[in-house]
């Protein structure tokens, strides 16, 4: 995987205000009330569904723009994104889970204040070999 994706973006002035809306990805768009505003939310809002795109390992779509036909008053820009920060706060993310074990198992490592999260984290690692 490339360590940055670039992505077309269509902005279009309307009334004063600035709106960006990425195509390669439903519903992500943001707007900004100067040109520079709403570049550095359209850079926000494309991490952010990157981000969730890697959590749910949903592949990433490629940044094509063959067939992108702009409309009056339209213009392009493209928005680059740095993705293994957030492929790795994905991969990384803490997850919760909930587990049954026996009453006398849970009130020893209770009395050692044993640390639930850390002992399951070692022993899914050992018995992956991680």
């Amino acid at each position: 995987m490339k360590n940055r994706l670039l992505y077309p973006c269509v902005v279009k002035e309307e009334d004063g205000i600035f709106y960006a809306n990425f195509v390669n990805f439903e519903g992500c768009f943001t707007d900004g009330k100067t040109l520079e505003e709403v570049v550095r939310n359209a850079k926000d809002v494309l991490s952010g569904m990157l981000f969730t795109m890697a959590k749910n390992n949903i592949p990433f779509p490629k940044s094509e723009n063959s067939e992108l036909k702009l409309e009056n008053g339209e213009f392009l820009i493209y928005v680059d994104v740095w993705i293994s920060p957030i492929v790795e706060k994905a991969r990384n993310q803490a997850v919760k889970k909930t587990l049954t074990i026996p009453k006398w198992l849970n009130d020893e490592a209770e009395k050692q204040a044993l640390n639930f999260s850390n002992i399951l984290q070692t022993a899914l690692k050992e018995a992956l070999g991680i």
